[in-house]
């Protein structure tokens, strides 16, 4: 069972976020390099889309008075997108070829699409009669002056970039993006491409870390490889705190006789928790160095994924000033094997998750679930997300899924 020194993930991330510093800096951002910033202020619209009432396909342009069914009409001229119309009349009994995106002349109620009406070169006979306003955008239907389109705290997609390239916006203001400092521990890590000794291994949580947080937009530096050694640690801690934002470190944050970062943590600044109730990722170290926040990761790579997932990229989320995060997409699927395992810590299990034919989901978890097997993520396409206090789930079960977005 958990002990009651430990968090469970819902309390860590309200403890990490109530000492997560608003941003205060800002910058302009030209909107091609605004992908993945977070908007400072609200954005406002400086004109209606479309800027007048426009044909939603291509068609015939009437007016309404006097039309009927059946009625041949001559077509008096062509307007295509982009054609200023803004001395266009169209008469009564008169029609006017158009096209999608084509401003709509003076005079005319309505577009009619072409599929409903038998064209000849100079003459359109309507096979029905359209309502007013039928096939028509009007002016300001998708935005209008003044509207707010972005609001303060929402992270740049790709959607909103063209969003403002539609209102002729070519730069937006931001906050600046945050600085982050990723540092490996341990005398067995080697970073990859050096010769491996008996015993060591290859670095692989910087480089998994730092990939997780790209789509964050956050300035990343690699700090590399501390040795065990409690002093190297504390003069490197010292300096990264007088330049960083965040400092994230993985090794080290278990109670073995080389695992240094909590004493340093402690001497150097303040711990603030340590272990959280999660499987993976129970060491897991917050706090604050100087003017920075301190987030120290298990050693092993599964449990350092998750946690940068789970814990991590909600804090650097807070102290960007996002102030709507969606929720990871969650779902139920039936599990298609009992599952046994030992209670009082949260799973999230490595899993395999199928979309039946009939729109059913079933998920089944992957055998090696060891915080050690980075390939159970690699081979992964979901987790089960188990209780803390569950003991036991039964194939035919419906379960909590969270599906990867990759």
């Amino acid at each position: 069972m958990a002990s009651p020194a430990w968090l469970s993930l819902e309390d860590a991330l309200a403890r990490m976020r109530s000492v997560a510093p608003f941003p205060t800096r800002t910058m302009m951002c030209n909107t091609e390099a605004a992908l993945g910033h977070v908007v400072s202020e609200n954005i406002i619209a400086p004109c209606d889309v479309p800027p007048l009432p426009v044909s939603a396909m291509d068609g015939f342009a009437v007016g309404l008075d006097g039309l009927c069914s059946e009625m041949s009409l001559p077509v008096t001229q062509t307007i295509m997108a982009g054609q200023d119309v803004s001395s266009l009349r169209l008469n009564k009994g008169e029609a006017a070829r158009i096209m999608t995106g084509a401003g709509i002349p003076a005079g005319a109620d309505a577009v009619v699409m072409q599929e409903n009406t038998t064209y000849s070169d100079d003459a359109v006979t309507l096979n029905q009669i359209p309502a007013r306003g039928e096939n028509v955008r009007p002016q300001g239907n998708d935005i209008c002056r003044d509207d707010v389109i972005i609001s303060k705290g929402t992270r740049l997609q790709p959607s909103h970039l063209m969003l403002l390239a539609s209102v002729g916006l070519t730069a937006c203001q931001v906050y600046s993006p945050l600085t982050v400092a990723l540092l490996a521990t341990g005398d067995e890590i080697k970073a990859p491409g050096e010769t491996l000794n008996p015993g060591q291994i290859f670095n692989a949580n910087s480089i998994g870390v730092a990939g997780l947080l790209s789509p964050l937009n956050v300035q990343v530096t690699d700090l590399g490889i501390c040795r065990d050694d409690a002093d190297a640690l504390q003069t490197c801690l010292e300096d990264a705190a007088t330049k960083f934002d965040l400092i994230i470190s993985s090794g080290g944050v278990s109670v073995g006789d080389a695992d240094y970062v909590k004493p340093v943590l402690d001497n150097l600044g303040q711990v603030n928790f340590w272990k959280v109730a999660i499987k993976p990722g129970k060491p897991f170290a917050f706090g604050t160095l100087g003017k920075s926040l301190f987030c120290g990761l298990p050693g092993n790579p599964v449990s350092a994924y998750v946690t940068t997932q789970q814990l991590v990229v909600p804090l650097i989320e807070a102290m960007q000033g996002v102030e709507s995060v969606p929720s990871a997409m969650r779902g139920l699927a039936t599990l298609t094997t009992d599952i046994r395992r030992q209670p009082g810590r949260q799973e999230f299990m490595r899993a395999s998750l199928d979309v039946h034919p009939d729109g059913s989901w079933q998920v089944s978890p992957l055998a090696k679930q060891s915080s050690g097997v980075m390939t159970s993520v690699t081979k992964a396409n979901a987790y089960i997300v188990v209780n803390a206090q569950t003991r036991y789930l039964k194939a035919g079960e419906r379960v909590q899924v969270i599906p990867f977005t990759r």
